[in-house]
């Protein structure tokens, strides 16, 4: 059940999508047990140094580590990823990926340290494109909350679910604990959008144009960001 959490006030970019009718998050019909994965985080966590990271924010608040990395085709289109070392250690994960029967791009163990902000940003992935991302929460502080559009998404650990990324999108997360999550990317064929609502996809047209002019908003409206 997601918990009713209101901004102090909308950004305009935000405001694009009030009203609109679109679902921009939802849980999948697939859950997963957090406590064996939590178990395999904090073990591949003390497992790995710096050098074993990626760092995603100048701060260091933001850092992942690689389960399965991507892969290039004869295209230099992305294809199916390859699982690294870390993933043995987290056998759940395993599990899991290969019980979503999706055809998996890439996926990273994220952790956001305590009070971490991941900006409002965008990017391609959503069911309706030719990719979308999984979010599987292993720990997830009841204050944290992902911002898509106007609409807050905060799952509790262990119900993955998807959102539509090609909207504007900020992560906040609680002051006083990490937030762990698994970030899935996958093809968006018709396995990986059985996974979520039909509501989560439909009107791609009107999805699309809502996205660019967000998009537009955000690219002009960056003086009401913190610097």
């Amino acid at each position: 059940m997601q918990p009713s959490i209101q901004p102090a006030s909308l950004h305009p970019w935000q405001q694009v999508t009030v009203g609109s009718g679109l679902m921009l998050h939802a849980p999948l019909t697939v859950r997963a047990d957090p406590v064996p994965l939590q178990r395999e985080f904090a073990a591949v966590d003390a497992a790995t140094g710096d050098e074993g990271r990626m760092f995603m924010a100048g701060d260091g608040s933001w850092s992942s580590i690689t389960l399965i990395e991507e892969g290039l085709g004869p295209d230099s289109r992305r294809a199916t990823g390859r699982p690294t070392p870390a993933l043995d250690m987290m056998p759940s994960a395993r599990t899991l990926l290969e019980g979503l029967g999706c055809r998996i791009l890439s996926c990273y163990v994220h952790r956001q340290e305590p009070g971490g902000l991941l900006r409002w940003h965008y990017d391609g992935a959503g069911l309706h494109q030719s990719e979308a991302r999984l979010i599987v929460p292993i720990i997830a502080p009841p204050a944290a909350v992902t911002w898509i559009g106007d609409s807050p998404a905060a799952y509790p650990a262990g119900t993955p679910w998807a959102g539509d990324f090609t909207f504007p999108h900020q992560v906040e997360n609680a002051p006083d604990e990490q937030r762990i999550v698994l970030l899935v990317d996958v093809v968006s064929d018709d396995r990986a959008r059985s996974l979520a609502p039909p509501e989560l996809y439909d009107q791609p047209m009107l999805r699309s144009a809502l996205a660019e002019q967000a998009i537009n908003s955000l690219r002009a409206n960056r003086e009401l960001l913190p610097a």
